[in-house]
């Protein structure tokens, strides 16, 4: 099942590359592995226009988690990332959902691919130019886990 998994995770990474490569966007996609099968399904745009309709989704996710034959879980998707420190004032308000990254001065255009397992989180993730359809530098420059609202999916599972 790991290296499925591996294989799997490599697709929809590279995947996620050429795609923007090719388009300068993304259609945002959930994935995951049920039953020793891919399953991937693209997210409708209007569940990650509000902080709501992105809670909605990201319960939906946890929810297909919660199933013990789902043994991987994932989105990609386009976002605006922004770089502050773990304890700042600023990331607090981020975490909790008192402003969002979108309304921050200091922000930049990524692409991100959120995945799990029971045993873990990863992220990757890179800054882009939609205007030049570009892919650059990674923009968390290492794979551990992502902290926000589409995290931890499979935590309910744990408890």
């Amino acid at each position: 099942m790991e290296e499925m998994i591996e294989k799997f995770k490599k697709v929809m990474h590279e995947g996620m590359i050429a795609n923007f490569e090719e388009d300068g966007f993304l259609t945002p996609v959930m994935f995951f592995i049920k039953n020793g099968q891919p399953v991937v399904s693209q997210i409708p745009n209007e569940m990650l226009k509000t902080s709501e309709k992105k809670a909605e989704l990201s319960s939906i996710i946890k929810s297909i988690c919660t199933d013990p034959m789902v043994t991987f879980a994932g989105i990609v998707l386009e976002a605006y990332g922004a770089k502050m420190g773990n304890d700042s004032e600023l990331s607090k308000l981020v975490v909790e959902g008192n402003i969002r990254v979108s309304e921050l001065k200091e922000k930049q255009d990524i692409i991100i691919m959120i995945h799990a397992t029971p045993e873990k989180e990863e992220t990757v993730s890179y800054v882009v130019d939609p205007e030049n359809k570009t892919v650059g530098e990674k923009f968390i420059d290492d794979s551990g886990a992502f902290k926000g609202i589409f995290s931890n999916f499979f935590n309910t599972r744990k408890n």
